[in-house]
């Protein structure tokens, strides 16, 4: 047999044994939960982006950027939490794409402010249609109800994680 026609049956059972891996403890946790569903949020996001032209983070930047035109990039960047040297890199790379431009703000010149391209809002529309099926395939083990719940319970808890205090500041 060769080393090809055994991978399958090798992977196969490296799947039942992680599955067989006791996690009970930690998924009694809302971070591992969480953590999880992100990853495999991820991966279900590249397999249906599979040429790597879009990442989360791209599309989630240029969503904020359609809905808020004119955002200053400090702004942008705390709204997503994405570290500034981090989102200074970001856009460098989508103005290099020609997908955002900068702008002088009209109110104060000497701030810079972003609005997408003609390119960027073509990007938004492809990316917006692949997320939404990506979203819908996320939630699809979820009624309608239960969505809107899983919505609401995941705003409440980023928003109150948002409003607390440093720790050593209480």
């Amino acid at each position: 047999m060769s080393a090809t026609a055994r991978r399958p049956a090798a992977a196969a059972d490296e799947a039942d044994e992680a599955a067989a891996v006791d996690l009970s403890f930690l998924e009694g946790l809302v971070g591992f939960n969480i953590h999880i569903l992100d990853l495999q949020i991820y991966q279900l996001f590249f397999e249906r982006f599979a040429d790597g032209a879009m990442t989360p983070g791209i599309l989630s930047t240029l969503l904020a950027i359609k809905a808020n035109p004119g955002v200053r990039h400090g702004a942008l960047a705390d709204a997503l939490m994405i570290q500034r040297p981090n989102m200074t890199k970001l856009i460098n790379g989508l103005e290099r794409d020609g997908l955002v431009r900068r702008e002088t703000a009209r109110e104060d010149k000497r701030s810079v402010v972003l609005n997408l391209t003609g390119e960027g809002e073509a990007a938004v529309a492809t990316g917006l249609a692949g997320m939404t099926a990506h979203e819908a395939a996320a939630i699809a083990p979820l009624n309608a109800a239960e969505q809107r719940a899983l919505r609401g319970l995941l705003r409440k808890l980023s928003n109150g994680l948002r409003q607390r205090p440093p720790l050593g500041t209480r």
